[in-house]
């Protein structure tokens, strides 16, 4: 479908809340433009880079690079983590050491920057919508 419209995927992949058993993973896939998506691991690298100080708290490599192993080679079982992925076969991870400091909106954040759009409505989470609106979203999808 993304391939028809003339997009790339880019998946966004949170898990958090494991201490308190609370487990919570998030995954997203969003399509962008071929040409924006093929800038996307500059822009995620620089992102993650730079939020390191409020995630981390050891001295933990920052970015692995996922594209060789997968991701479940290249993170400790039960820890936090924020992935991204590009297309299928690229991505970086981040294991996140303080939760309280990571917000769930930092890849929906990063790809805004790289669309230069701060509409909060672009690729949001779809919440409180009516019925209406949902059935709507997916005659829409399905249709794609």
């Amino acid at each position: 479908m993304a391939a028809r419209q003339d997009k790339e995927m880019i998946f966004l992949e949170t898990v958090h809340s494991l201490a308190q058993q609370q487990r919570h993973c998030l995954i997203e896939c969003i399509p962008l433009p071929k040409d924006i998506a093929k800038e996307a691991p500059l822009y995620f690298k620089k992102a993650i880079d730079e939020a390191e100080d409020e995630w981390s708290q050891h001295n933990a490599k920052k970015l692995i690079d996922t594209s060789q192993k997968g991701l479940r080679a290249c993170i400790p079982k039960n820890f936090p983590y924020f992935h991204v992925e590009f297309g299928l076969n690229k991505g970086f991870v981040h294991v996140i050491d303080d939760e309280t400091q990571f917000k769930s909106s930092f890849g929906l954040n990063v790809i805004r920057g790289m669309l230069q759009s701060q509409d909060e409505n672009m690729y949001r989470r779809r919440q409180n919508e009516s019925v209406d609106a949902q059935k709507e979203a997916v005659a829409s999808f399905v249709r794609d």
